[in-house]
């Protein structure tokens, strides 16, 4: 998706409980002193759905070099529901890479391990015991019920992508054949009327013999 210019309309989404909120307490803990923001556009979709892009954004960190930034860009029907899923990816990230230094607080049950490369793999009948790649890297019950929703949550998203690619093609495969037909129409009416004009003169002819 293409950078968003400005100026955009923008917001931080905290009046609302969400991802944007549990981004922002972490940032917060973490020593910065505001929110992150989220500008955002509405883009032309096909079949009159309205849809909005957002970008979230939060800046470096002054006083921790390694803390250089973070910006996603997402879309959705609305844009607080773009920004939740923005504020969602940029959290991961951030606890993927510096999970040593978020252990308490609102990221302390936020796994370090990429939900979508993480198998946790169970023996037969043992479900209700904790396997060895969940005992590596979950180190709380909190954290393995937090990456069963975000498991769940990112197939959900990768099914809800699929989709919505399906449904651009096919919105696009219809209006290619609304302009061939179209054109179909165009020329059966050319036709049409040279076949009247032929008739015409045919008429014509006979009656001057």
């Amino acid at each position: 998706m293409d950078v968003l210019a400005s100026p955009r309309p923008s917001d931080t989404f905290l009046s609302e409980f969400g991802t944007p909120t549990l981004l922002w307490r972490v940032l917060q803990s973490m020593g910065y002193t505001e929110p992150p923001q989220n500008s955002w556009r509405e883009v032309d979709m096909t079949g009159g759905l309205q849809w909005f892009a957002v970008q979230g954004v939060v800046p470096p960190h002054g006083g921790r070099p390694a803390w250089t930034g973070w910006t996603c860009n997402s879309d959705g029907q609305t844009p607080w529901e773009a920004a939740q899923v923005a504020a969602h990816a940029m959290l991961l990230n951030i606890c993927q890479r510096f999970g040593d230094e978020l252990t308490r607080g609102s990221a302390a049950s936020i796994p370090r391990a990429d939900p979508v490369a993480a198998e946790w793999k169970q023996a037969d009948g043992c479900a209700l015991v904790r396997g060895r790649g969940e005992r590596a890297e979950s180190s709380s019950l909190a954290m393995s019920a937090m990456m069963a929703v975000l498991k769940l949550f990112i197939q959900r998203e990768n099914t809800y992508a699929q989709v919505m690619v399906a449904v651009r093609q096919a919105q696009e495969m219809q209006q290619k054949a609304e302009k061939h037909a179209r054109k179909f129409r165009k020329q059966a009416r050319l036709l049409e009327q040279g076949q009247k004009d032929r008739n015409d003169w045919k008429d014509i002819a006979e009656y001057r013999r």
